[in-house]
């Protein structure tokens, strides 16, 4: 396989999924399945985009509201949703989807519209061309450090005021 030249489009194939009617899309080189995690534990004190966690065949994974992280609208959290786990430096965290729409290979990453404003845009690495549009890539190394060190912007994101650990 050739590595195209620095400045050059690169081809991409990702996971495509719907969310609070955004599509977006993860590399596969981060995504590491979709599964339903219908069992889920909350975290007390924990941020109010940390839904719980879950277990994954012997690992706990931080089960994540992304649309709260991205600043899309509001949606009931529902545990029979697909979900779509992905990892960046053995880090995995689980994202719910509203749909799983597939996997899709791209010829090149469309740069971001700059002129709209979206919060959290450091997360995203562009858009991806598809027959009914566009989905926002995310930019899933960034993502998890986000999750990992206490979100993308502590001011901006809600943390959930919790005492007890309840069943989410």
């Amino acid at each position: 396989m050739t590595t195209p030249a620095p400045g050059l489009p690169q081809p991409v194939r990702a996971c495509v999924f719907a969310l609070a009617g955004q599509r977006l899309a993860a590399d596969i080189r981060h995504t590491r399945e979709v599964v339903v995690l219908a069992d889920r534990t909350a975290v007390p004190r924990a941020p109010a985009y940390v839904l719980g966690v879950a277990n994954l065949r012997g690992s706990v994974v931080p089960v994540v509201d992304l649309g709260q992280v991205l600043g899309l609208p509001a949606r009931p959290a529902d545990a029979s949703l697909r979900t779509i786990v992905l990892e960046h430096g053995g880090v995995q965290i689980a994202v719910p989807a509203d749909e799983v729409l597939g996997l899709e290979s791209f010829e090149s990453i469309l740069p971001r519209d700059e002129s709209v404003p979206r919060p959290h845009g450091e997360l995203t690495l562009g858009l991806l061309r598809r027959s009914d549009g566009t989905a926002t890539l995310l930019d899933v190394p960034r993502l998890v450090d986000a999750i990992r060190v206490g979100g993308p912007d502590r001011s901006t994101v809600p943390h959930r005021e919790s005492t007890g650990n309840r069943a989410a």
